[in-house]
């Protein structure tokens, strides 16, 4: 054990000399080889070739009705054009279902072609993106999990209110009243200029397998 004096200074006690002496009479000749050289020309070459884990990886997109002699085809193009890995990219205007028995019908000839090409093929996560709606299956599943966001216009006296209206401001000096309560209780309000908090509800499109985007927020969405 290392033994700390008042002064600060480390004393060393018979039992640990004894145990720094053994690690340097073990460690210490590995230690001491000489790293081992690099071949610069074998690894100069392979910038001109190199293996297909460091080939250029592009989005190879999905969309259309895709046929298996399409699949089987494009990979064969990509690898006589030095392409040696690809991520498989779903995109709006797919005719293929998504996830169908179609689809890894596809995907079953996409892997034996690569494999016989000697190239990767990466699984991108979604049906066009961002990440989370698997294509329409995870809005299928979960209504309540549509997307939503927060739109604040500004209105004039009376204010239109309704299950979506969150808050209700007046401007007031050089700040604003929040007068929410008043608004939803159907109070009267005076005339002017007023700003109004709503939800706003993600809207469907193509974009996102005719579907709309979800709120990654909702329990069970993950």
């Amino acid at each position: 054990m290392i033994r700390h004096t008042t002064s600060k200074t480390a004393v060393l006690s018979p039992g640990s000399v004894a145990s720094l002496i053994a690690w340097v009479v073990v460690c210490l000749p590995g230690l001491a080889e000489p790293a081992r050289a690099v071949d610069s020309l074998k690894l100069r070459n392979s910038f001109a070739e190199p293996p297909r884990e460091y080939a250029s990886a592009p989005l190879w997109v999905w969309n259309d009705r895709l046929t298996e002699e399409q699949i089987a085809g494009t990979l064969r193009d990509l690898a006589e054009q030095k392409v040696r890995q690809v991520f498989v990219h779903p995109r709006p205007g797919l005719m293929t279902p998504y996830l169908s028995e179609k689809w890894f019908k596809l995907w079953k000839v996409a892997l034996r072609e690569a494999e016989r090409l000697d190239m990767n093929v990466w699984i991108y996560d979604e049906n066009s993106y961002p990440s989370g709606f698997a294509g329409g299956f995870v809005p299928d599943a979960m209504p309540e999990s549509r997307g939503m966001g927060l739109a604040i216009r500004e209105q004039e006296a009376p204010i239109q209110i309704d299950k979506d209206t969150v808050a209700v401001f007046r401007p007031a000096g050089e700040g604003y009243e929040n007068v929410t309560s008043q608004a939803k209780g159907g109070q009267e309000l005076a005339r002017g200029r007023y700003l109004v908090a709503s939800l706003q509800w993600a809207g469907t499109s193509g974009w996102y397998g005719g579907k709309w985007y979800v709120n990654l927020l909702t329990p069970g969405v993950t």
